[in-house]
């Protein structure tokens, strides 16, 4: 039986794809969490994985059994010269999180490929996800532009899949309706910087929630800061 390695953060995109793995594809998952001691949702984001685990139990007992031991990667990473080179050709396109440069050279230390890392569909011309699916993902390799970009690209990417690319988070919602999976997706967590356990509402994250027609996530009154937040910067 396939085992999917799986970049899981307790996030909305991640646990989808994981439900996908043992609830449809009924295949073994193994769940990997890179530990950040300087996050600031990093509490929030380990009682998120326990929280989803324990539901899955409850609901799924047979499909629960699919998932391996969380993997909690907290390891002291050197990024070599090459993916070093290949981060800062990729930022002079597209803003690139420093997330993406670590957790290649932690698959190129333990030799892993295919790890499946989630970016939901954003068509927005600026984002990572659409420039990976332009230049990366289905590029034009007959160009020898194109092939010189794409080898670039890919000394960073080559470790990952993206299998929930072209969804948007929208659509996973509508899914696990259909599916009968919200109770263990409104279990997710996304905020960066939590104030008593509630999104803040104005992180990166909250606001790419709120963008996403997914605020109702968000506590009003913190929503509230996040739409304002969105108003002033496009002042």
């Amino acid at each position: 039986m396939t085992t999917h390695n799986l970049l899981w953060t307790s996030g909305w995109d991640s646990t989808f794809r994981l439900l996908q793995i043992i609830l449809v594809e009924k295949e073994n998952v193994q769940p990997i969490y890179v530990i950040d001691q300087t996050r600031k949702s990093l509490k929030v984001e380990l009682e998120g994985i326990k929280k989803i685990l324990n539901e899955i139990k409850e609901l799924h007992p047979e499909a629960y059994k699919l998932i391996l031991p969380v993997w909690y990667a907290e390891d002291d990473i050197t990024i070599n010269k090459e993916i070093k080179e290949s981060s800062v050709y990729i930022n002079s396109f597209v803003k690139l999180g420093s997330q993406y440069s670590w957790l290649a050279q932690f698959c190129h230390n333990y030799n892993l490929n295919n790890v499946e890392i989630c970016n939901d569909k954003n068509l927005k011309a600026d984002s990572l996800t659409n420039f990976l699916i332009t230049n990366y993902i289905k590029a034009d390799y007959t160009d020898i532009e194109n092939r010189e970009k794409y080898n670039k690209i890919d000394t960073v990417f080559k470790y990952f899949s993206f299998p929930v690319s072209t969804l948007s988070k929208r659509d996973m919602l509508a899914i696990a309706k259909e599916k009968k999976w919200e109770n263990i997706m409104f279990l997710t967590w996304f905020c960066h910087k939590p104030r008593k356990n509630k999104a803040c509402g104005k992180c990166n994250p909250c606001i790419n929630v709120i963008k996403k027609d997914m605020g109702f996530r968000i506590p009003v009154f913190n929503r509230m800061k996040g739409y304002l937040k969105i108003y002033l910067s496009r002042k």
